[in-house]
């Protein structure tokens, strides 16, 4: 059995008395990287994400109490009002109630990474220096898998701010997203513990310290943190190599898609004159993807934001594309239909489907999926689950099962999983993120497609009413992406497979795994504590 360092108070683990000066000039630095790090549309740099925490461990093992608990939230205040902050301004569709339950729920967001970072810190403060940086990155991934087991719309994963990097992300298809986190996690405790044991490597003042060096710390950490990122990067680099063969080969069909980004409905304007000019809009970038050699031409979540099927609507909307469309083409666009369980009730009580529709090029609905899951508060009063459960659509010989998911179901790993499960050989993702106005959000929801692709070895486009349109291939690589907030469409391949990963069989291992491992540690944290006293 491993012998476990003894527990020391905080600043007996510190540099010694000679070395004391004031960290603070460390906290704009950790700002900085942790914002350079995140998804944003002004300038993304991952390494960020692998540096940008080293500087908060050690700033957070300096303080102690309230002071600690105050610097650790405030700086995630300032990173996360910088990655999630949304203009109010830009947005005219929601309601006061809407606006109000943002301002409430913003200051949680903080609260998760603030939690993350000191129960992290603290629980693994009794292991040897080589393994702490394992034991914060379990806990801290142990949380993260609690609110995905849970379905937490919101991306706190850490692992996400890696999407650009396909090399460190391949472990998904066997951890999934959970794993990835852990991942880039661990590498930033391994830097701070090297930095923090390589600094007492050399006395600051040579003529009193001692010139007896110990180096049995560091060099078990360097060992163990080199040993686990050698292992991720050479099972990235067997992964990317794999898939550059098989499209080198291209043995798996495919079929060419469009993406429509329509951005609309950011105005409060309903007029007719005001839906006949976006519908006019559809059906000239639907076009355009055609001229490009698209088959499957896709709009987004928000393309309609009425019910369309039997009513009045079609011929505007449906027709006109039966002279756009290829002969073998077809049309995927989101609608709201009405719930046939509560037709026989008053208007007010009925409750619909946040849906998707596959018409075929000559204006038959082919199939249809209900959205899921349903965004608590913001969708409760008005949707409900469809009761086909996550069946992919019949999209024929052509484009074979397409597993469709509306919105923020593509945050969570569960629904495209259980689609694969279910026979999916491509992932589709139509959203509406006009609701979050000026934001970074939808960069941040498209690149979560990244590890949608990777966890199911299937290719994932994005299509968003707000644009930044993604078109993603098996390997994690992005193959097109389109701006946010400007009119346009991106095409590219889908390529169909019908292979499925370890993680699509076994699912959300890495985190149950973490979840009891962190779980473990507390009770033994707790059991160490009262033993004490």
């Amino acid at each position: 059995m491993m012998k476990l360092d003894q527990e020391r108070p905080t600043g007996q683990r510190l540099l010694p008395t000679e070395r004391k000066r004031s960290d603070r000039w460390l906290i704009p630095i950790a700002i900085g990287l942790l914002c350079l790090g995140s998804p944003n549309r002004w300038l993304h740099w991952f390494p960020g994400a692998l540096l940008g925490l080293a500087p908060l461990f050690y700033l957070c093992e300096r303080q102690q109490g309230w002071r600690r608990l105050g610097l650790t939230y405030g700086l995630w205040f300032c990173v996360c009002l910088y990655a999630f902050w949304v203009d109010p301004f830009s947005v005219q569709v929601l309601s006061a109630w809407e606006i109000l339950g943002g301002f409430v729920v913003a200051p949680l967001i903080p609260l998760f990474f603030t939690t993350a970072t000191l129960l992290s810190l603290d629980l693994s403060r009794p292991l040897p220096d080589w393994v702490r940086p394992l034991g914060i990155a379990t806990v801290w991934t142990g949380l993260d898998g609690l609110l995905g087991l849970l379905w937490s719309p919101i991306p706190f994963h850490w692992g996400s701010l890696l999407f650009d990097w396909p090399l460190g992300i391949q472990i998904a298809d066997v951890t999934g997203i959970w794993g990835v986190t852990f991942f880039a996690v661990f590498v930033n405790g391994v830097l701070w513990q090297l930095v923090e044991q390589g600094w007492r490597l050399w006395p600051t003042n040579p003529s009193t310290a001692s010139p007896v060096v110990d180096q049995s710390r560091f060099w078990p950490t360097f060992a163990c943190g080199l040993g686990l990122s050698g292992l991720v990067l050479a099972y990235g680099a067997v992964r990317l190599a794999h898939f550059d063969a098989l499209a080198a080969g291209n043995r798996d069909p495919n079929f060419r898609v469009g993406a429509v980004q329509q951005v609309a409905w950011l105005e409060a304007d309903r007029s007719w004159d005001y839906r006949m000019e976006r519908y006019r809009e559809l059906h000239q970038l639907s076009a355009q993807a055609v001229a490009e050699g698209a088959e499957l031409v896709i709009w987004p979540e928000g393309a309609l934001r009425a019910r369309l099927l039997n009513t009045g609507l079609e011929p505007y909307v449906i027709e006109p594309m039966q002279g756009i469309l290829p002969p073998t083409g077809a049309l995927i666009t989101g609608a709201t239909e009405p719930d046939p369980r509560t037709a026989h009730l008053p208007e007010e009580q009925q409750r619909f489907f946040n849906t998707a529709l596959l018409f075929d090029a000559e204006g038959n609905l082919l199939d249809l999926f209900g959205k899921q899951w349903i965004f608590p508060y913001f969708e409760s009063g008005r949707y409900v689950p469809s009761p086909d459960g996550y069946r992919p659509l019949a999209g024929g010989e052509r484009f074979g099962l397409l597993g469709v998911m509306v919105c923020l179901e593509s945050v969570l790993p569960a629904p495209s999983r259980t689609l694969t499960r279910n026979g999916a050989e491509s992932l589709i993702v139509i959203s509406d993120d006009s609701w979050f106005g000026d934001s970074h959000w939808p960069m941040l929801h498209g690149k979560l497609s990244v590890f949608r692709a990777i966890e199911n070895r299937r290719s994932v486009v994005f299509v968003n009413n707000t644009g930044g349109n993604l078109v993603v291939d098996p390997s994690g690589r992005l193959q097109q992406t389109g701006p946010i907030f400007q009119r346009g469409v991106i095409t590219g391949e889908v390529m169909r497979r019908s292979e499925q990963t370890f993680f699509s069989r076994s699912g959300d291992w890495m985190a149950w795994l973490t979840l009891a491992l962190s779980l473990g540690l507390l009770r033994w944290r707790w059991g160490s504590r009262s033993r004490r006293g």
